[in-house]
């Protein structure tokens, strides 16, 4: 595992493999593997602190890709350069497209039986629960009264009632946010 003075390896690249293959492995979709990543990333390893965590959550949310490819990519990448990107990034991908595949083919062989019915309340109720905790247990620290909560409250108002562009309010969102946050920062040094 090479070290560099630039950008120290916190974690080796078999651990990187395991921590995004059990990402990929999750159910729930996108806060399923979002909890996983937490879970291994801040609080078991803390090669991140959950503030960067959701910083790269949020970047992660508005790049042109799925949210959780673009989370493999930046912390493969930030936990082991080139080829941590590529391990993060495999590790996570061939699970989910495995599963993917496998429950596919268990729904054509179970679409005409009576176990079906049975899986809708059960296994979905289930995972919707997962879901659910997820949520809860990322939201606990973003949903509180700040000057970001005001911010994403108003993006969201201008965007979903006075239907302005959401490009527009992003980089709108995105300038305001520069300027409220850095007088902020630059008053609590």
């Amino acid at each position: 595992m090479p070290q560099t003075a630039s950008r120290p390896m916190k974690v080796s690249y078999q651990d990187l493999f395991w921590i995004f293959f059990k990402a990929g492995m999750a159910f729930g979709g996108g806060l399923g593997i979002l909890a996983v990543l937490e879970e291994e990333l801040v609080t078991r390893f803390k090669v991140v602190s959950r503030e960067d965590f959701l910083t790269y959550y949020g970047i992660s949310r508005i790049v042109p890709s799925g949210s959780m490819t673009a989370l493999a990519v930046a912390f493969g990448y930030r936990l082991g350069g080139f080829w941590g990107t590529i391990i993060a990034l495999t590790a996570m991908v061939v699970p989910a497209f495995a599963i993917t595949v496998l429950l596919t083919m268990f729904y054509q062989v179970l679409k005409n039986t009576n176990l079906l019915p049975w899986l809708e309340v059960s296994v979905l109720p289930a995972a919707l629960a997962l879901i659910l905790a997820a949520a809860i247990k990322l939201g606990k620290d973003v949903f509180r009264p700040s000057a970001g909560f005001l911010l994403a409250a108003g993006a969201f108002a201008a965007v979903s009632f006075f239907k302005w562009n959401p490009a527009l309010v992003l980089l709108a969102g995105g300038l305001l946010g520069i300027i409220l946050f850095r007088s902020s920062q630059g008053e609590a040094k």
